[in-house]
């Protein structure tokens, strides 16, 4: 199994290295932030990151509303690994287990915390998520976005004329 295709956009915006054909029939979303799910409103932590990383994402040009379930996925993985984070900081990264022994002695037996596969876990999906949003530095380094242009109320107005109409 090879890589996964690159976007069409992403290939103009790192300036198409292969030279393939580019799909001119792509599909192109609207550019913007997406509204939140309504189910993360549970994991109040991952709210702040889908405010803060949604932001990062459309300041850096690159959001859509077709990114909203990579981006609420990456709020609750991130809500996710905190969480955890905090439970091993407590429990400790290694759990003890006592247990006898064939005559009769207890024995403590020490392991990993289990709670440390799973975070390792969590943040292998965390910066999948983030590679796929274009997040990580090795992802951002081969982009090349236009600026986004500021809207001028007065020259919309002029633009749009009176009464709405173009002119």
């Amino acid at each position: 199994m090879g890589n996964r295709p690159k976007p069409t956009k992403l290939k103009l915006l790192q300036g198409n290295p292969g030279r393939r054909p580019i799909n001119k029939a792509e599909p192109q979303p609207k550019r913007g932030i997406p509204m939140m799910p309504k189910w993360l409103n549970e994991f109040p932590v991952a709210v702040k990151e889908w405010k803060r990383e949604s932001k990062e994402l459309d300041d850096m040009g690159i959001m859509t509303t077709a990114d909203r379930g990579d981006l609420a996925m990456r709020a609750y993985l991130s809500a996710q690994i905190q969480e955890m984070a905090l439970e091993i900081k407590k429990e400790g990264r290694v759990a003890y287990t006592s247990r006898m022994d064939s005559l009769g002695n207890e024995v403590m037996d020490a392991k990993t915390n289990p709670k440390c596969v799973q975070i390792k876990n969590l943040i292998t999906e965390y910066r999948q998520t983030g590679i796929l949003l274009g997040l990580d530095p090795s992802s951002r380094s081969r982009l090349k976005v236009e600026p986004r242009k500021e809207s001028n109320p007065f020259e919309d107005f002029l633009k749009e004329g009176i009464g709405g109409r173009k002119r």
